[in-house]
């Protein structure tokens, strides 16, 4: 059997998030359509347990976490004196780690690594096979576009920062650090997302418009646009069976990334208290782990926000709710979530970013608003109207049957493989 080592920052099961139901997906077809055994190399997030892998990854090798101490040499050297390493490559680097993968290559002889995102790359950079690095999107788009964002009220370094020492925490949450840090990020992943593409023999993304931007600019095809695909029978299990909790709305995501905090705030803060000036009792329920300081201090005082925690199960949370919210201002790729939402039967309000690479048609598949009344009331629509919320849930559900299954990304995958296998 041939063989495939995925080394991922975070284990690529349970399917409970939108980049762990990527690579969840990508292994199981890598597996059972293309016939490779699986080795992962991974480190872990909070909640993560080795010992409940899928029977279609055959081994899991876990890596230790990098030390705080580390980091911060890492950050001082790499990124910040040398300018050779973004800091998504800095957190992530342990020499000793480098060697044991090493180990673990030269034993495996692989016929494919596949790296996860910009943070693992380096990682593979020596490896004389075949290998892809999987970027999920353009990292240098999504902060670039955060440089617009009020610094004040955004964490550009999501969960990273908080496993640092609370004196550099401070330094590095001034609005000044925060945006000199931000402009040095984007120039930095701007060169070490195209060396990266150069480096590896595929280069993959999930929206199609991010894998041209690299083929145009560099001028060859090695990047490819692998689509998201959404489980249409898992999500949609509970469709059109599981009663709506009345004025109930639901956002999901992991809140440590930062445009998922930033988003959740802009709503509680801006456009909720709109939603309850009409619907009293309404109510907002936040599902996904990592929540803030800054999110919890957002919602003190409104009882009518909820905030789950991680879910094992977000069907359970987000399936039962009439409306569900992607109030996104910044972000690039695909936004999964909404893509869940809509098989779920839940019906989707989104911004423009939070709708971008999808394709889905305004006022029939979903809303989109960019305004906060706007939102608000396309929100309040949905709750009140009965007959139009089950028109678009059905539109909805349908949508994500036809554009966005595995099927159609399984095609793609195999483009990326070695001969297009």
């Amino acid at each position: 059997m041939k063989r495939l080592v995925f080394l991922t920052a975070r284990l690529p099961f349970p399917a409970s998030s939108g980049r762990k139901n990527v690579m969840y997906n990508y292994c199981k077809i890598l597996h059972e359509t293309y016939g490779y055994d699986i080795t992962v190399i991974s480190y872990l997030e909070e909640g993560d347990d080795p010992n409940k892998k899928p029977d279609f990854i055959n081994d899991v090798i876990v890596l230790p976490n990098v030390s705080a101490k580390k980091k911060i040499k890492n950050l001082m050297l790499k990124t910040f004196f040398q300018r050779k390493w973004p800091m998504q490559v800095s957190l992530f680097w342990d020499s000793i780690n480098a060697v044991r993968i090493k180990e673990v290559l030269d034993e495996i002889k692989p016929d494919v690594v596949i790296a996860d995102m910009v943070r693992m790359t380096e990682y593979a950079q020596e490896y004389q096979g075949y290998k892809i690095a999987d970027l999920d999107d353009m990292l240098s788009i999504r902060y670039e576009r955060q440089l617009s964002q009020d610094m004040a009220s955004i964490n550009p370094y999501g969960a990273y920062l908080y496993s640092l020492p609370k004196n550099v925490q401070k330094i590095l949450s001034s609005s000044g650090m925060k945006t000199a840090i931000l402009k040095s990020e984007v120039s930095l992943l701007k060169r070490y997302e195209r060396n990266i593409a150069k480096s590896y023999n595929k280069t993959v993304f999930v929206a199609d418009r991010e894998a041209k931007i690299l083929n145009n600019e560099l001028n060859f095809d090695r990047a490819v646009a692998v689509p998201l695909g959404v489980d249409v029978e898992y999500y949609g299990e509970f469709f059109d069976k599981q009663k709506k909790n009345q004025h109930t709305i639901a956002f999901l995501g992991a809140m440590s990334v930062a445009h998922n905090e930033a988003g959740a705030i802009h709503f509680i803060r801006d456009i909720f208290p709109l939603i309850q000036e009409r619907v009293s009792d309404a109510k907002f329920i936040v599902v996904g782990g990592g929540i803030t300081d800054q999110l919890k201090k957002a919602a003190k005082g409104n009882n009518s926000v909820i905030f789950t925690g991680r879910v094992e199960d977000v069907r359970t949370e987000v399936g039962k709710c009439q409306v569900f919210v992607c109030p996104l201002t910044f972000g690039s790729g695909i936004k999964t979530k909404n893509l869940e939402a809509m098989a779920m039967g839940v019906p989707v309000v989104t911004t423009t970013i939070g709708a971008e690479n999808i394709n889905a048609i305004d006022g029939q598949d979903w809303l989109v608003a960019d305004d906060d009344r706007e939102f608000a009331q396309a929100v309040v629509d949905l709750m009140r109207d009965d007959s139009k919320r089950r028109d678009m849930e059905r539109n909805a559900f349908q949508f994500v049957e036809h554009c966005f299954t595995w099927k159609v990304a399984e095609k793609r995958l195999k483009e990326c493989l070695p001969n297009g296998e």
